[in-house]
């Protein structure tokens, strides 16, 4: 009877660490993936990513591959948007609605919205 107390004992604390950890993961994500054969309008090896996390939804920006300055010196050049306390839809539906978020996030003057790049991305 002594050892069935244990186990439960070790299965609840095995369980309880199990949910605080499932908490502090990231929710849904969302990869910017341009459709074959089309250019790529954030640039040619740049990437866009998505995630839900804490409550929040976090806009990434990665221009192009991060530049070596010495051999064992990288610098990167990633840029985050975050809209807190919003999920990941409301917040997409917020960066089509601000436009002026979106250039500030790319960098970049240009004439396309987030709405293009929110057509192609895939969500999971």
């Amino acid at each position: 009877m002594k050892n069935n107390r244990i186990y439960l004992g070790l299965s609840l604390v095995g369980l309880i660490g199990l949910i605080g950890c499932t908490e502090q993961t990231t929710g849904r994500i969302c990869e910017y993936t341009p459709a074959a054969g089309q250019p790529n309008p954030l640039g040619e090896k740049a990437s866009f990513r998505i995630r839900e996390q804490e409550g929040n939804t976090i806009f990434t920006y990665q221009p192009d591959p991060s530049e070596m300055l010495e051999e064992t010196i990288e610098l990167s050049g990633r840029r985050e948007l975050t809209y807190r306390n919003t999920d990941l839809d409301t917040a997409r539906v917020k960066l089509i609605q601000n436009p002026e978020h979106y250039k500030r996030l790319i960098d970049k003057k240009t004439p396309q919205d987030f709405a293009a790049v929110n057509e192609s991305l895939t969500c999971q």
